[in-house]
């Protein structure tokens, strides 16, 4: 019996040691290795849009296009992270940008702790529901400013959606829901809804982030813990 029990004591070891060496050397890169490179025209808008999902964090905003153009800031909203309303003549876009976890803020940590296990579905998948109330607020805010701005700017204008962390999460779902109500929004064609999202949490299952790859690109360096 005390032989039976120390075989088993050594499995349970050296399972949880490989488990733990494979955890702590783990890279994102591991994931997609076997993925093709990504082209110039896939990559060329990310450094752009990096930009505007920084200066969500402050109405000081870092250096942007010349054509860029601050619309709205609001700094203490009360049921999603402080985000910024942006227009760019030149690439024809309104460019809604959501700021990642702020950690002095608690609405942000209700806002992330509201998920109980499978208790929000969304179209035949599932959805963090703290982000996704934070999301359709955001659009019930803003819905009558972007319908605006893209009736003003025309049929080439397109509503990018840009977020970080916490703001990647909801800015995901809030280009979700527009993709999915289009002449709300002002929009015409599913091509004009955009999301680029940098180290976002899990905010969707898996079905519905194959879905929604047309709309949504999300940057990751290296593994992320989210």
């Amino acid at each position: 019996m005390s032989a039976s029990c120390g075989a088993l004591e050594c499995m349970l070891c050296l399972g949880c040691t490989r488990w733990a060496w494979r955890r702590c050397t783990f890279a994102g890169s591991n994931d997609s290795e076997s993925w093709p490179l990504a082209t110039l025209s896939d990559f060329s808008a990310i450094p752009r849009f990096i930009l505007f999902s920084l200066s969500s964090y402050s109405s000081a905003s870092p250096e942007l296009s010349s054509t860029a153009t601050l619309y709205k800031y609001v700094s203490s909203p009360p049921f999603s992270p402080p985000y910024a309303i942006y227009t760019d003549q030149s690439y024809k876009e309104i460019i809604l940008a959501v700021q990642g976890l702020g950690l002095s803020r608690k609405e942000d940590y209700r806002l992330l702790l509201d998920n109980p296990p499978g208790s929000q579905m969304f179209k035949g998948g599932f959805v963090h529901r703290g982000l996704l109330r934070a999301a359709t607020w955001l659009l019930e805010q803003e819905g009558d400013t972007v319908r605006q701005l893209m009736h003003e700017g025309g049929k080439q204008w397109r509503f990018v959606v840009v977020g970080h962390s916490l703001g990647a999460g909801v800015a995901a779902l809030t280009a979700v829901l527009a993709a999915n109500d289009l002449g709300r929004y002002g929009c015409e064609r599913r091509e004009q809804v955009r999301c680029f999202i940098m180290a976002p949490p899990r905010c969707m299952s898996l079905s519905l982030a194959v879905e929604y790859t047309d709309v949504i690109s999300s940057v990751i360096l290296q593994a992320s813990l989210a």
